[in-house]
């Protein structure tokens, strides 16, 4: 059984990856609303051969949808949800609002769908941010085999993260620069091109950031409690798109270094690398897989390992979780008759 599905924001940078991960997935639609912010659009979204008209989301009854994918800004997403959760319609909200709610479900559909069922209580489901997702994903076969007692991770976060405000200004800045001109951050707190930023956000009184906090909660939501913590530290980068993450974790139980890379190799979602030298630029961007290399013990205790993660944030770490969270529900909303 197919939905009706609205989609706000098809035509941001999300949007297009969205409707092309569904193109390429041939996801199927009983109807398709893509939506506008503005009134007297003569254009449509193509999907699967067929051509969708579009139209003002002030105008749109999302009582005609069964769910709308809100990939857009979190006033829009302010603005908006409440309608759309008040006419029926499950929303999908990829727009960072909901944030921390702990009564929205937040989702990673390899790893937690059974949170989908809350999503037909709530009206609402929150796909899991690209940092956390990344995190969730490399640590899980470690966790599913040998258990987590803590990890502390460094993710160098592209610039894409913040949307096309982010590539934009780092494009900005890069020509600026090279024409021997000051860089203008705009939506940055310094520089961004050539240069790499201790941290992503405001900060708070004991040195986190909003970000690194989010991450945080967010992958011990979709992981589980893990009892020695997990520490995030979240810096910027002047790359465009595609994440690295440094990763650090003790095991519950002890194993040797070949073990840790054959659960890591073993794993469907992750494509191992061995010590090969990879790039977000030249291997990440374009891949549907998290890409794993630099796997190392430390000690002797059989249980301190670290490796490198790296994944295209846009591709694999939002379009590809939106549509995976779409799928899930289309398959519940059947079960559920």
């Amino acid at each position: 059984m197919a939905l009706k599905i609205a989609i706000y924001g098809y035509d941001s940078d999300i949007g297009k990856l969205v409707i092309e991960t569904m193109q390429n997935t041939h996801f199927e639609v009983d109807d398709l609303f893509p939506l506008s912010p503005l009134s007297g659009e003569f254009d449509a979204v193509t999907l699967n051969g067929r051509n969708y008209m579009i139209s003002s989301v002030d105008d749109f009854d999302f009582s005609k949808a069964d769910l709308a994918l809100f990939l857009t800004t979190k006033d829009e997403s302010e603005r908006l949800v409440p309608e759309a959760r008040e006419s029926g319609c499950i929303v999908i909200d990829n727009s960072g609002l909901f944030s921390g709610d702990q009564k929205i479900p937040v989702i990673l559909p390899e790893l937690n769908p059974f949170e989908a069922d809350y999503a037909f209580d709530t009206k609402l489901a929150v796909p899991a941010c690209s940092s956390a997702s990344l995190i969730a994903l490399a640590l899980s076969p470690l966790d599913d085999e040998f258990g987590l007692e803590r990890s502390s991770v460094t993710v160098l976060q592209s610039v894409s993260e913040q949307g096309r405000n982010g590539t934009e200004t780092l494009a900005h800045e890069t020509v600026r620069l090279l024409n021997g001109l000051d860089a203008e951050h705009y939506g940055f707190d310094a520089q961004v091109a050539f240069n790499v930023l201790s941290h992503v956000g405001s900060l708070g009184d004991d040195g986190v950031s909003y970000d690194e906090r989010r991450i945080a909660e967010e992958t011990v939501r979709i992981l589980g409690k893990i009892q020695g913590g997990l520490d995030v530290t979240a810096m910027q980068v002047p790359v465009f798109y595609g994440h690295t993450a440094v990763i650090h974790v003790d095991l519950k139980n002890s194993t040797t270094l070949d073990a840790v890379k054959e659960a890591l190799k073993n794993c469907s979602f992750i494509k191992f690398c061995n010590n090969d030298l990879i790039t977000p630029v030249e291997n990440a961007v374009n891949e549907s897989q998290l890409l794993v290399t630099r796997v190392r013990a430390h000690g002797r205790s059989g249980k301190s390992f670290s490796f490198i993660a790296m994944m295209d944030n846009a591709r694999r770490g939002e379009a590809m979780n939106v549509v995976g969270l779409a799928a899930l529900l289309t398959r519940k909303s059947k079960e559920r008759g």
